[in-house]
């Protein structure tokens, strides 16, 4: 399974105001191209994928989006305005979760109230972070047994990146050059695609 865990920490945790950051300092917009290239292929969509976005901007609890592509119907002719509307009906749905409870949205869908440092604690996997001066991912081996965990336009902070170092996450690197993080997902489908194939 191939999965892929996003920290948003500045999109808006509220519906309304998740919408209206679209453009705006809270860029929720690339979460839609993020989904896109993590669950959307040619004709079809990635049944192997998990995706994970973690929206922190919040006045109660992180929300947790998590997306199967196992278990999801179809995906197609979705544009970057029903991402984001599919998104925010999901925040609505799940605006009242209590504290580490979890709810079904749709199929392959399920919200959760849980931060960032509980959910990468609680992964029972291997764990990588992006970094410029990580190891070549190329030099990896098994790339689909890892939790890829990637950030927003705001970068992972140093105490988060101490943090995932002392839980053993792999530190590498796709390039010279930093990349938007759903180009870098595209990336990594296609080293692990080139693996496995």
């Amino acid at each position: 399974m191939r999965q892929f865990l996003i920290r948003a920490k500045g999109a808006p945790v509220d519906p309304q105001k998740f919408l209206s950051s679209t453009g705006s300092r809270g860029h929720a917009e690339y979460l839609a191209d993020v989904i896109k290239q993590t669950l959307l292929i040619s004709q079809g969509h990635r049944a192997d994928t998990l995706l994970t976005l973690v929206l922190e901007k919040s006045d109660d609890y992180s929300r947790a989006i998590e997306i199967d592509g196992s278990n999801l119907g179809g995906l197609s002719g979705w544009r970057e305005k029903e991402i984001l509307e599919f998104l925010a009906e999901g925040l609505a749905f799940g605006r009242y979760l209590k504290k580490d409870e979890v709810v079904s949205f749709i199929d392959g869908v399920t919200l959760r109230a849980s931060s960032f440092e509980k959910l990468i604690r609680s992964h029972p996997g291997r764990l990588a972070m992006l970094e410029p001066k990580g190891n070549d991912i190329r030099l990896e081996q098994r790339l689909e047994d890892l939790l890829f965990i990637m950030t927003d336009h705001i970068p992972i902070e140093r105490n988060a990146r101490k943090f995932l170092k002392r839980l053993g996450a792999k530190s590498l690197s796709l390039g010279p050059v930093t990349l938007h993080t759903s180009q870098c997902v595209t990336l990594i489908h296609n080293e692990i695609d080139r693996q496995l194939n």
